[in-house]
């Protein structure tokens, strides 16, 4: 499960669409990273089945708001921009005070240590501990962004798992608590980064290069993969611009944040197709132990970053000054906004597209899911 902030309440509505016609499915690797690192750790340590797991989910998101994930009180927000405009042109002084993001993120790690009924002192999701103890789930995985190292490190939390190294990707085994899921789920300069073995991370999705890696060094021969970024035809896209005039801040973070997180994915889908074809034309005993790994993927039929913009009105009013002064009212499709537009109507909206887009391919997700496979 991919990044995205808010949007990710859309994979919520695709897994409650597989759930109603399998409830019972047992999906034994889960990854995610960004926010669907959250969606990932609440369905891996969720003790009933996968439609009790998926309607959980379901009104975990349902019950969100902006004050449950940062601070929206004006001396929080705008102390905090006041900071970064006093670092901005202090000439690299130090100013009183440790450097942050733009806000505070307390909410919602105590969000997340109620969500996962997590061990109250050392943040532990037992939850994933004893579904791996049943037999239930195989292994769950976390990346985040060291930027300390410059790395992609996948935290895994498994029986019999292998780490691994490859070029700037580490694979660690760990016992996953919130601290790893706030790490994954921290936006670059707006979230907090978290220290993690006494390195300083940050969202998973800046540095991971190969977004279905993880998947696959665990062990996956199926995958299916959740993006939150709707992709328009060439007409549409050509015909459809986005903005008027000068391109405001708000635009330019939006393009930066899909190129950073999600547009990775369609590239790492077409390596995964071309491999797949290549092994079909080897002879089995010489492929070095390789295989193909099939992919279904799935991504938004509409737009999420132009749904923002209709549900923008209801964001608390000093956070709602702060985002119109980066040129959010002077976009049509406000990806930068979605990130954060942390609105019960909103996600409401999220998960019903995603249960709408998973019945759309009830039958192509159905035969991918066949147990007998």
């Amino acid at each position: 499960m991919s990044g995205g902030g808010a949007r990710a309440a859309y994979q919520v509505g695709l897994l409650q669409a597989l759930a109603k016609h399998r409830p019972d499915l047992e999906l034994d690797i889960l990854t995610g990273v960004s926010a669907g690192a959250i969606n990932a750790a609440h369905l891996a340590g969720h003790p009933g089945s996968f439609a009790a797991a998926t309607d959980a989910l379901g009104a975990l998101w349902l019950g969100l708001s902006a004050d449950h994930v940062f601070r929206t009180d004006w001396r929080s927000l705008f102390g905090r921009a006041l900071r970064a405009g006093l670092q901005l042109v202090s000439g690299g002084r130090k100013l009183p005070g440790r450097p942050d993001g733009m806000v505070n993120t307390e909410p919602l790690r105590r969000f997340l240590y109620g969500a996962f009924d997590a061990e109250p002192q050392s943040g532990a999701l037992t939850g994933i501990r004893e579904n791996l103890a049943r037999g239930r789930l195989r292994a769950v995985a976390v990346t985040t962004s060291s930027y300390s190292a410059g790395t992609s490190v996948t935290w895994v939390e498994g029986e019999q798992i292998e780490p691994w190294k490859r070029s700037h990707r580490l694979g660690v085994n760990c016992q996953l608590n919130v601290e790893h899921v706030m790490a994954s789920s921290s936006l670059p300069l707006f979230f907090p980064s978290v220290v993690l073995d006494g390195e300083w991370h940050g969202d998973g999705g800046i540095r991971l290069s190969a977004p279905l890696s993880p998947a696959v060094h665990l062990g996956a021969r199926r995958i299916i993969a959740i993006s939150t970024r709707h992709q328009p035809g060439f007409a549409a896209a050509a015909n459809a611009p986005m903005i008027d005039g000068y391109p405001p801040p708000a635009q330019i973070a939006g393009s930066l944040i899909n190129a950073l997180f999600l547009d990775l994915l369609d590239g790492d889908a077409l390596r995964l197709e071309r491999i797949n074809d290549l092994l079909t034309r080897i002879p089995e005993e010489r492929r070095d132990g390789l295989h193909p790994v099939e992919l279904l993927l799935f991504r938004p039929s509409r737009d999420l970053g132009a749904l923002a913009n209709d549900h923008e009105p209801q964001l608390p009013r000093g956070f709602r000054f702060l985002t119109r002064g980066l040129g959010t009212k002077q976009t049509r499709s406000n990806d930068f906004l979605s990130l954060v537009m942390f609105q019960p109507d909103y996600l409401q909206q999220l998960i019903e597209l995603g249960r709408a887009d998973g019945e759309k391919r009830l039958d192509e997700l159905l035969a991918f899911t066949e147990p007998g496979r």
